[in-house]
């Protein structure tokens, strides 16, 4: 139920973005598990692929060398071989020659036999020497003896061996009396490493023992073999024959396989960049965003013709609805042409001009009672006031002091001219503050034993403003009424006044001690709802007149001054006048 309100509060045109969105992503969404299905598809037929590769040419090596081993082992156990080693030294001259010249043949034919070979050699001990295709018959000690003699001091198990930077097969029978040295061919078993990654640019391939002591690369970076050294290196010996792992260097994601030789007891490594090896799939992520970003702007084209098609002419429409409820009449949404929503702008229209014409009835009415409120408030000048001045005139005169006496006729004079004079029912705000100012002179020669008077100066800046007449002296006013209605007690009134960005502030704050918290708050209340107030005096009369020229913003509102009694804050929004 309450997804359904939530959808029923969307508007129009996010309804219909929304269903789009709705229509449109089950697509991508689709597009995207077809290019993520093909690219693990790829993926997978890719490593399967130098997977295939790598064991095929790991498998011919591994031949290769069982071939060349098999044959050293057969080598071994030759009978011309034998004979030399247990009675070749008693033989003499031609009959030793023979043995000898035939045990090179054979060295010779096992050399020829395979392209990995560079030389074929034997240690016979019974002779001390060594025959070799390369190098031919030597007494020791020799070079060739020298190479070999680490390894039978060291009785290693392992029959491949390195000696500076030359790769033999040994083999040795008779308890070391016979020695048999095959020299690999390090160029050829480059060239082999070479076709695992001869079609790759970004990649290398490396030949080495479990200790990785002795190596043979082809395009390998010393960084990525120390990483995947050390990443073999933590999992201990390979179990597969063929393994595939992953090592991510920087930006860059590395396939490596590796294929362990048993012949040589060795492992062949490789690694490829992914980002290589995966190219195809950048096509079809190239594919996909552009198939995506399409979608995007269909997605905004569709979006901005439902915006100016629907959403515009109805936020146009709304946006005059919100005007006009803050009774701003001065709106018209007349259309261009004869479009869909002409219709409801034409009734609009219509709408707002009847509605003006009724309220400007209803302004008028609202005009000539405030003319006579105006009136009422002038005829409602408590004529003890004027009784009490005057005598007030008398007593300083019998006094002698004729400066206080003139100052408080003078004053008073002012007073009633401004309050009888017929005309404008506006005046300055100048004149309206010096009426109350005169008020309060009046107030303080009267009582000036007992009441201070603070009332500020009016900023240069809000002087020249008009407002109706007879504002400020009746929020005074009810300050001196009712705050020292007990006539005993000394006072202080104070009149201030703010005025910043078109909004005019005059406070008028007392230290009465008669007003309770019960009766400040039935008053905010009737202030706020002034138009429903029966009373047509002092406070009430002036803020229904302020908010009928100013707006409902406008008006007088009353709090706890930090006097101790009344604050009532003379508030007109002067860039809301008229709304």
């Amino acid at each position: 139920m309450k997804r359904k309100v939530r959808l029923a509060n969307l508007h129009v045109y996010q309804k219909v973005i929304l269903i789009f969105i709705l229509l449109i992503v089950p697509l991508l969404l689709i597009n995207l598990r077809m290019n993520t299905t093909g690219a693990s598809f790829i993926k997978k037929e890719y490593t399967n692929s130098i997977n295939s590769n790598v064991k095929f040419y790991s498998r011919q090596l591994n031949d290769q060398i069982a071939f060349i081993r098999n044959l050293q082992l057969q080598f071994m156990n030759d009978s011309d071989l034998q004979k030399l080693s247990f009675i070749g030294k008693r033989l003499e001259g031609y009959e030793q020659f023979q043995l000898v010249n035939r045990v090179r043949e054979r060295l010779l034919l096992i050399q020829n036999s395979s392209e990995f070979l560079v030389n074929s050699g034997v240690y016979v001990k019974s002779l001390e020497k060594t025959f070799s295709v390369r190098a031919g018959i030597k007494d020791l000690p020799n070079a060739e003896y020298e190479a070999i003699a680490s390894y039978r001091e060291s009785d290693q198990t392992q029959p491949f061996y390195s000696k500076g930077g030359r790769l033999y097969f040994i083999a040795s029978s008779n308890n070391g009396r016979i020695v048999s040295y095959m020299e690999i061919s390090k160029p050829k078993l480059e060239e082999t490493l070479r076709r695992f990654v001869e079609n790759y640019e970004d990649s290398g391939a490396a030949l080495t023992n479990d200790d990785f002591t002795t190596t043979i690369a082809v395009k390998m970076d010393e960084n990525i073999f120390n990483q995947i050294q050390q990443h073999i290196g933590s999992r201990g010996t390979l179990e597969d024959p063929i393994r595939t792992d992953t090592l991510r260097l920087g930006k860059h994601k590395y396939l490596i396989t590796s294929s362990g030789i048993e012949m040589f007891g060795m492992t062949i490594f490789t690694y490829i960049n992914q980002n290589e090896v995966l190219g195809p799939i950048r096509t079809f992520n190239f594919w996909y965003i552009i198939l995506s970003t399409v979608s995007v702007g269909v997605l905004v084209v569709f979006s901005f013709s439902v915006n100016v098609m629907i959403h515009r002419p109805l936020k146009r429409l709304i946006q005059a609805f919100k005007i006009l409820e803050t009774d701003n009449l001065n709106i018209s949404i007349r259309p261009q042409g004869d479009i869909e929503f002409g219709y409801l702008y034409r009734s609009f229209d219509r709408m707002v001009d009847k509605l003006r014409g009724s309220i400007q009835e209803n302004y008028e009415q609202k005009i000539a009672l405030q003319h006579s409120e105006l009136k009422q408030l002038q005829s409602q000048i408590n004529p003890h006031f004027l009784y009490n001045s005057f005598f007030n005139i008398y007593m300083i005169s019998r006094s002698g002091d004729a400066e206080n006496a003139a100052t408080l006729a003078q004053r008073l004079g002012s007073y009633y001219q401004f309050i009888t004079r017929s005309g404008s029912d506006e005046v300055t705000l100048e004149q309206e503050y010096r009426h109350a100012v005169d008020y309060c002179d009046i107030q303080g020669i009267r009582f000036s034993n007992r009441i201070t008077i603070e009332a500020a100066k009016l900023p240069e800046m809000c002087k020249p403003l008009l407002v109706p007449r007879l504002l400020i002296q009746p929020v005074v006013e009810n300050a001196f009424e009712h705050a020292f209605e007990d006539g005993m007690r000394r006072g202080n009134v104070s009149v201030t006044v703010e005025y910043e960005d078109d909004t005019l502030c005059i406070s008028v704050e007392d230290d009465g001690d008669t007003l309770t918290d019960e009766a400040l708050e039935l008053l905010r209340e009737r202030l706020a709802d002034v138009s429903a107030s029966e009373e047509k005096t002092g406070l009430f009369n002036v803020c229904r007149r302020i908010r009928l020229k100013f707006g409902q913003s406008s008006g007088i509102f009353v709090s706890r001054s930090a006097l101790g009694g009344l604050k009532a804050d003379l508030i007109i929004h002067f860039n809301e006048m008229g709304v």
